[in-house]
């Protein structure tokens, strides 16, 4: 805390100074100054946190010190001296929000006191500050993660448009950049960005929306393609799609759309690593293989959202090369070749009511079942790698079936038949086969004896673990031991 001191008796303010600088090691005194002209002076040079004030002193009094100052350092605390036991300056000097009142000659007590009050004062002050800012910073975030969300789903909403114009007053264009893919890089947009922006992650791509107070669209257009360019020397292995400018937030879903198209035709193009979605006729075969390449992606990785998004770009290009009375038919192979070449990749999905589609929500409902089928796929591999973790963790311990099934969040039935499918072993025979394995291990490597080993791999009856033994290895324990010796000879 930094303290000036403002006193005309040159002993009174050295006297202060010294009594401060001793009691107080967290505490400087930045300043003096014999009289208010050079108080406000001192106090614009050193900005104290806290100023000691004599109320009388020639020329500009104490109390109209105190006014001057706070018209530029509002945040001061002040501390009034004053000689006069008098009702009226004290409180004129609450007035100005002064609630520290010393009489001279200053008590070093009550001094003391009043300094600890004020940096306590102070230390609150500063707290709520830093809470209140980062409760702020953390609001400015999800509003404007609800608004790129909103946008990027196309579901602007009147709570959507309030929160653009609250966060963005100063908006008239905004555009898309999507870059693909997104490696791991914390803050992959330098300070130089053109405009503010926001950005959210979806999938293995950066999404992000920026902003600016800009009308012109040529110029904007230019700034973003600069802008890619520059970025494409960061990001040598990324494309950059962009998409054009617009003024109402309702079109800017379009910007998104173009910006992953872009994105999207660039992966076919090794020499060019960003820029505008092509519109030429000659790469329409391409782009809808591509499409369908990234479509297919999507749903392996059970990125439902990030599939959707590739399949609007689908529709609309199916219906740039389709009259009306075909589009269906287009759709209708599109969806044969999108569920044979998922088959291909081990994705079924066992409904006989799922149809060949016919229209966009026929093809919809295929991806949101496929996706499905991978989440739940998905589920199942980690709850497979949680019981195998588990058989491992406690092999020498007696445990069941159920056991098991409980740790992994599943029922037993469910349990047993999933775990067979992505083993292709039993429970119990994954079980065992572990056990004796480990039991193999010991034999080896040990001459711990037989009852010894069944006991350290979860078999209570040494006879009883024998008899498994022999079954799973053909031999006994003990034969499997004298074996392997026989042969190290």
């Amino acid at each position: 805390m930094n303290v000036l001191i403002v006193d005309d008796e040159m002993i009174e303010r050295k006297a202060m100074r010294r009594f401060i600088e001793e009691s107080f090691s967290r505490i400087k005194v930045v300043g003096e100054a014999a009289n208010g002209r050079k108080a406000i002076e001192e106090a614009k040079r050193h900005t104290p946190d806290v100023i000691i004030m004599d109320i009388r002193m020639p020329g500009i009094d104490g109390l109209e010190a105190i006014r001057r100052i706070l018209l530029d350092l509002p945040r001061t605390k002040f501390i009034i001296l004053s000689a006069y036991d008098s009702f009226e300056y004290a409180k004129e000097a609450m007035k100005h929000g002064v609630k520290e009142y010393i009489l001279k000659p200053s008590n070093k007590q009550e001094t003391l006191e009043a300094l600890m009050r004020i940096e306590k004062e102070l230390n609150e002050e500063k707290r709520l500050a830093e809470l209140t800012t980062k409760q702020q910073m953390e609001t400015v975030k999800l509003a404007n993660q609800q608004i790129i969300t909103s946008i990027i789903q196309n579901e602007i909403t009147m709570e959507t448009t309030y929160l653009y114009k609250k966060q963005f007053p100063q908006a008239n264009l905004a555009f898309f950049q999507v870059y693909t893919p997104f490696g791991q890089v914390e803050n992959p947009l330098p300070n130089k960005a053109p405009y503010p922006y926001i950005q959210k992650e979806v999938g293995d791509k950066l999404v992000v929306l920026f902003i600016t107070d800009k009308k012109s669209a040529h110029h904007v257009k230019a700034d973003a393609l600069k802008f890619a360019r520059t970025m494409s020397g960061h990001l040598p292995k990324t494309t950059i799609g962009i998409g054009n400018p617009y003024a109402e937030l309702s079109k800017l879903s379009v910007s998104y759309q173009q910006a992953l198209l872009a994105s999207t035709q660039l992966a076919m193009n090794a020499n060019v690593s960003y820029g505008y979605p092509i519109t030429k006729e000659a790469n329409e075969d391409e782009t809808k293989a591509k499409l369908e390449k990234s479509l297919i992606n999507e749903i392996r990785a059970g990125r439902l959202e990030q599939a959707n998004d590739y399949f609007e770009l689908y529709y609309e290009h199916l219906k740039k090369k389709a009259e009306e009375k075909n589009l269906d038919q287009l759709l209708k192979e599109g969806g044969i070749r999108l569920k044979q070449q998922l088959e291909q990749h081990g994705l079924y999905i066992d409904d006989h009511k799922l149809s060949d589609p016919t229209t966009k929500e026929d093809f919809l409902n295929i991806i949101k079942q496929f996706c499905e089928k991978v989440i739940l796929q998905k589920e199942e591999h980690n709850a497979v790698i949680m019981a195998k973790k588990y058989i491992q963790i406690h092999y020498k311990e007696s445990f069941s079936l159920e056991d098991v099934a409980e740790y992994v969040g599943l029922t037993p039935t469910y349990f047993t038949k999933m775990f067979k499918e992505h083993t292709k072993k039993t429970f119990i025979d994954y079980v065992t086969e572990y056990r004796i394995e480990k039991a193999k291990e010991l034999l080896l490597n040990t001459k711990l004896s037989l009852k010894e080993i069944s006991y350290e791999i979860g078999y209570k009856d040494p006879n009883y673990f024998s008899r498994v033994f022999k079954k799973w290895t053909n031999v006994s324990p003990k034969q499997y031991r004298t074996l392997d010796m026989t042969t190290t000879k």
